[in-house]
């Protein structure tokens, strides 16, 4: 096709959108609307997957360790040569023991699946305890001498759908006395993630077939007007690509169009709600955190504009094709 042709077609394409302009608008007006839900949906869905991430990096279970002398009574009663010398040797204060609670955490970092292993002693933990209580933190003097707690490991791991399996794992590890982990709510996050990428993909999905149902039926309007036109034109020898193309720029049209008006609507909203929370103050405490990894805009807006062009492009081209596939059949 020359060039100069393919610019008169191009421009018919174009004029047929003015010429057309109450269907135009019409279209261009659910189009955007549409772009504008799918859009959403993407930033929605990635947002709550990034959320739901932070969550997961932060769920960790605690596995408790034997008390020392308990353990080692444990190696006496089995008949096992004891890690260290004596049953009544003062807890906390043996080497062996340390050594044996690092050979602990060896095997724990060892696991697949565990992502951190941090040791919190029995002081610590107790200490810990008393920064919780704040002002009432005297209420655990008197269990300085006689401290209750056991040596335990803080363990985060990489994927929360294994947790059970590796809370399994870690709780045969030898001198693991207990293991206390949250898995219902690692069930509950899991499935949480499921259903909104699902769900977000099924509205995506939905909306793009609106979308190439309100092309066709706009273009075939367009395409009712010109009938006879089309028909003539055929008669006289125009390709089937010189009779395509003024439909498929009028398609192509109509997709960016829609697609540039809901990107920028989708930019300014989001990057207004953004600084809306940020800087108003109206996230409460508990979900601050959480809050703080929200996509950015500029994260997105790449990944956003390259498929809302595309989408915008192919639906268009798409869409034309269908609408006049019948009426270039002579």
């Amino acid at each position: 096709m020359k060039a100069n042709s393919f610019r008169y077609l191009t421009k018919q394409g174009i004029k047929n959108l003015w010429l057309n302009r109450m269907m135009t608008l019409a279209s261009i007006g659910v189009l955007t609307a549409c772009l504008l839900i799918v859009g959403l949906a993407i930033i929605l869905t990635q947002n709550i997957d990034n959320m739901a991430h932070y969550v997961e990096d932060q769920t960790e279970f605690v596995a408790f360790m034997y008390r020392e002398n308990d353990y080692i009574q444990i190696q006496v009663d089995a008949g096992e040569e004891p890690i260290v010398a004596t049953a009544d040797t003062p807890e906390g204060q043996t080497p062996q023991w340390d050594s044996f609670v690092q050979e602990v955490k060896k095997k724990i970092e060892a696991i697949p699946n565990v992502s951190s292993v941090e040791y919190i002693s029995k002081a610590q933990g107790l200490n810990n305890m008393r920064s919780q209580l704040g002002e009432y933190a005297s209420l655990l003097d008197e269990l300085e001498d006689d401290n209750p707690l056991n040596d335990s490991f803080t363990i985060r791991v990489e994927d929360l759908t294994k947790i059970k399996e590796t809370t399994t794992r870690v709780q045969s590890v030898n001198g693991i006395q207990s293991v206390n982990a949250a898995n219902d709510v690692a069930e509950t996050l899991t499935f949480i993630r499921q259903i909104v990428n699902a769900v977000g993909g099924a509205i995506i999905l939905a909306l793009v077939i609106v979308s190439l149902v309100i092309i066709v039926n706009t273009i075939r309007a367009t395409i009712f007007a010109r009938r006879k036109e089309i028909n003539i034109m055929k008669f006289v020898g125009a390709t089937n690509s010189f009779i395509r193309l003024p439909f498929i720029v009028e398609g192509i049209v109509l997709g960016l169009l829609s697609a540039v008006i809901a990107y920028c609507i989708i930019w300014g909203a989001y990057s207004y709600i953004l600084n809306a929370f940020s800087e108003g103050g109206i996230v409460p405490t508990f979900i601050g955190s959480a809050f703080k990894n929200i996509i950015p805009f500029k994260d997105v807006a790449l990944d956003l504009g390259v498929f809302f062009g595309a989408s915008s492009i192919g639906i268009g081209v798409l869409g034309s094709l269908m609408s006049i596939r019948n009426h270039i059949k002579v």
